[in-house]
């Protein structure tokens, strides 16, 4: 019984994950290149997105992602974030062949002059 309930309270304080499909922009932190990946779901604790290179867990990560902003008076905003890869998980697709988790240590949202999609700049 013990059991079941330590289960329970570990799904409760689990943080809600959106499954939200946007591009996201990854490199090992202050090195380059950016890759780009496609998320698979996100909450305010870390995101799940497929990638096409495996990482190693404990890897820390720079992380952009592009969130369109209904807004007439601003542009396009950006979450860039700090991380680090907690898990990969195989996935069975010929291109995009792991999924990483990522636990979510610091973000923060910048507004953007332009729409470009490049991803340009350091997290």
């Amino acid at each position: 019984m013990l059991m079941t309930q330590a289960k329970s309270l570990q799904i409760l304080d689990r943080a809600r994950r959106f499954a939200l499909h946007l591009p996201v922009y990854y490199r090992e932190s202050e090195s380059a290149p950016w890759m780009k990946g496609t998320t698979e779901n996100i909450s305010h604790t870390g995101v799940l997105f497929v990638s096409s290179s495996p990482l190693a867990p404990e890897t820390p990560l720079d992380l952009r992602l592009k969130v369109a902003v209904r807004s007439k008076s601003s542009g396009p905003a950006e979450v860039r974030c700090k991380g680090l890869v907690v898990r990969q998980e195989p996935r069975n697709a010929p291109h995009s062949p792991i999924a990483l988790a990522v636990a979510i240590s610091d973000y923060r949202i910048v507004r953007q002059q332009s729409a470009n999609g490049d991803p340009g700049g350091a997290a």
